[in-house]
């Protein structure tokens, strides 16, 4: 296993002469060559230092000798991911999914996923999933959101929105595309209030300037 990756290894150690992750994660493989959790490791740390294909070789390795390693999907999905690999993400997400489905961040990734291939639908089942693990997920409802700002379904939106302000009353974005749905729904004075707690909150934020001057000068 080691030899197999000498060289990238090397690379690691160059790169991060201080971190002892990298030796604590080889010494249990060299005790342990088949231990699957310090491989994911070992993939992940590949990932972190920009060995992209490297990490997807040693998740690939996992996944051949185990095809009901769940875990293993879901970080080969992202890596495919962030490599733009969309279709492969999909695939190797849903296959990991399908085997476990309480790993909460597959409804997160395979959102994203579907999302950035234009196939909203299949992005907003994703994401609803994602909600039922994490009926407080952020992410989730920010993501719906968007989803329906994209149909205009701006009422919505706003609930979504609303309740992720109950989680957090202070993420800007969330204020600034509530301010948005309002205005679209020629709800000034909700629109202008919201503006309001968003630059209550960072005044400099150019969006929600932007935005409330436009308003001002259609008053």
């Amino acid at each position: 296993m080691l030899e197999k990756y000498s060289k990238e290894i090397d690379r690691l150690r160059a790169m991060a002469p201080k971190d002892k992750t990298i030796e604590s994660m080889l010494h249990n493989l060299r005790e342990n060559p088949f231990d699957v959790a310090t491989r994911i490791s070992l993939g992940g740390l590949l990932y972190t230092f920009g060995m992209l294909e490297k990490s997807v070789e040693v998740y690939e390795q996992i996944i051949k000798e185990d095809p009901e390693a769940a875990l293993t999907y879901y970080h080969l999905g992202t890596v495919y991911f962030r490599m733009g690999r969309l279709a492969e993400a999909i695939k190797v997400l849903e296959k990991g999914f399908s085997l476990n489905k309480n790993v909460a961040l597959f409804g997160y990734w395979l959102g994203v996923a579907y999302y950035h291939r234009g196939e909203k639908g299949k992005a907003e089942k994703y994401f609803k999933e994602l909600l039922k693990a994490c009926p407080e997920s952020k992410m989730a409802y920010y993501h719906l959101a968007i989803l329906a700002i994209a149909k205009a379904d701006h009422k919505r939106s706003i609930e979504y929105l609303e309740t992720l302000l109950k989680i957090d009353n202070c993420d800007t974005a969330a204020l600034y595309h509530l301010a948005t749905a309002y205005m679209n729904l020629h709800d000034t004075t909700k629109a202008l209030s919201t503006l309001k707690r968003l630059l209550d909150i960072d005044p400099k934020d150019i969006r929600a300037k932007s935005l409330m001057d436009l308003m001002h000068s259609e008053v």
